[in-house]
């Protein structure tokens, strides 16, 4: 009876090597950069990164929709709000572009795209001192014309971003 049971023990020591040694080997595998594991996560990144910015472009576009509207009536209330949530939403846009690791191929992409959103920051930021600065009476155009510039070349970003990613 006791040779029964060590040769059981004996049989579940070696399948418990075997089953390790076998894992180490897929871990290696998988760890590989052509291994089909890591391709599917690197396509994964890369769509889940699209969709994020994707999602953030329509808040940008509703932000930008306002600060037109309010410049279009001198509102300078209503500016300071839009400019303020441009800021803010740049801001979360860009954390969340950080979070992701996308293949090669879009690498460019994510850091002209990371590079817009940058700018559009510092457009709301000047933006907002202009709108600040118009609401108490005084013009505001350094930064305005700050803020147009820092716009255009976000814009400038977001065009190449696009490019790079195949979207033209």
């Amino acid at each position: 009876m006791k040779k029964h049971i060590y040769f059981a023990l004996l049989i579940l020591l070696i399948a418990l090597i075997v089953s390790s040694f076998a894992e180490s080997q897929n871990d290696e595998n998988s760890s590989r950069p052509g291994s089909p594991l890591n391709a599917f996560k690197s396509a994964y990144q890369d769509i889940a990164w699209g969709n994020n910015v994707q999602k953030h472009l329509r808040i940008l576009k509703t932000d930008l929709d306002g600060v037109s509207n309010a410049t279009n009536n001198s509102d300078y209330i209503t500016l300071a709000v839009y400019a303020q949530q441009i800021v803010n939403d740049t801001q979360n846009a860009t954390k969340e572009n950080d979070q992701y690791i996308v293949s090669p191929k879009l690498q460019d992409a994510q850091k002209e795209w990371r590079a817009a959103l940058q700018d559009y920051n510092s457009a709301g930021q000047f933006l907002l001192q202009g709108a600040n600065e118009a609401k108490n009476g005084t013009v505001g155009t350094e930064n305005f014309l700050k803020a147009r510039a820092f716009r255009n070349s976000g814009t400038d970003h977001l065009k190449k971003a696009s490019e790079l990613a195949g979207i033209t």
